[in-house]
């Protein structure tokens, strides 16, 4: 009886069957570091899954300034022939502390929606806490509990990159948009472009200072990409000089590692 209810009913097609359901992720993760890593980090790094009948291979990157690293992983990444390419480059951080599933529902959701850049929900390492979301038709961030409710997937104009989706082909579309350009920088450059939102207030021809995430996602923005942040994905934040994590804001309790920040005293700033 149990063998005839597994079997598939006489009646299905093969169009009815979910195309793609049978390909296997491929993903290069890379992880950038200026060398030793907080325990925090190794700990969560050894607990987080990996989609199951995927290949997924670790590329560290040591020593470099960030966009430089960035930039050598997209061409190390470019130099394996185009049918045999990872389909996503992920980057981690060495100060993130994720939750053990963060990655694979991070994937799952990237995949399901067709994002071009997906990342998880970090903060900024200060006071207050400041999440990682920004849109150029808002000002300032956007806060949880007001702008969007903990758990969804929301679209903005800028992110950070320390636990990030990136879509190869939107790679390489920026390296036939913009031949020998780099895909990542950090500032100073020339304006190339003033936001509607503050066109009024800004000089086209000034100098601006800007970290690589903001030159990067300049450029997914040109191309049309669909950049977004899985709210529901909370990684910890580390400030590897005073041991501080920063979680996110008061009032939404919520811990990977308890067994960790608990047990060696780490201040969790919530």
């Amino acid at each position: 009886m149990r063998e005839e209810k597994m079997r598939m009913p006489v009646e299905t097609k093969i169009e009815d069957i979910e195309v793609g359901s049978h390909q296997r992720c491929h993903i290069m993760c890379t992880v950038l570091t200026l060398g030793m890593v907080p325990i925090e980090f190794v700990v969560g790094f050894g607990r987080m899954q990996m989609p199951i009948n995927g290949q997924v291979f670790q590329h560290i990157i040591k020593g470099m300034e960030v966009g430089q690293a960035r930039n050598l992983a997209v061409e190390n990444l470019m130099k394996i022939p185009k049918g045999q390419r990872p389909k996503w480059l992920f980057f981690l951080g060495d100060d993130m502390i994720p939750p053990w599933d963060g990655f694979v529902r991070l994937y799952e959701e990237a995949e399901k929606n067709r994002w071009d850049c997906l990342t998880g929900l970090y903060f900024w390492k200060g006071e207050p806490p400041t999440p990682l979301t920004w849109r150029n038709d808002h000002i300032g961030r956007l806060k949880p509990g007001r702008d969007y409710n903990v758990g969804d997937v929301i679209w903005v104009d800028l992110t950070g990159l320390d636990f990030t989706l990136i879509r190869t082909s939107m790679l390489e579309k920026m390296a036939e948009r913009w031949p020998g350009e780099k895909y990542f920088k950090t500032g100073p450059s020339l304006r190339s472009a003033v936001p509607s939102s503050i066109e009024a207030h800004a000089d086209s021809k000034s100098v601006v200072l800007h970290t690589e995430d903001v030159w990067f996602y300049n450029k997914v923005k040109q191309l049309e990409g669909k950049i977004g942040v899985h709210t529901g994905v909370r990684v910890g934040h580390i400030d590897v000089k005073t041991g501080m994590i920063y979680w996110g804001w008061n009032g939404y309790t919520w811990s990977v590692f308890n067994f960790v920040t608990i047990s060696i005293g780490r201040n969790v700033v919530l």
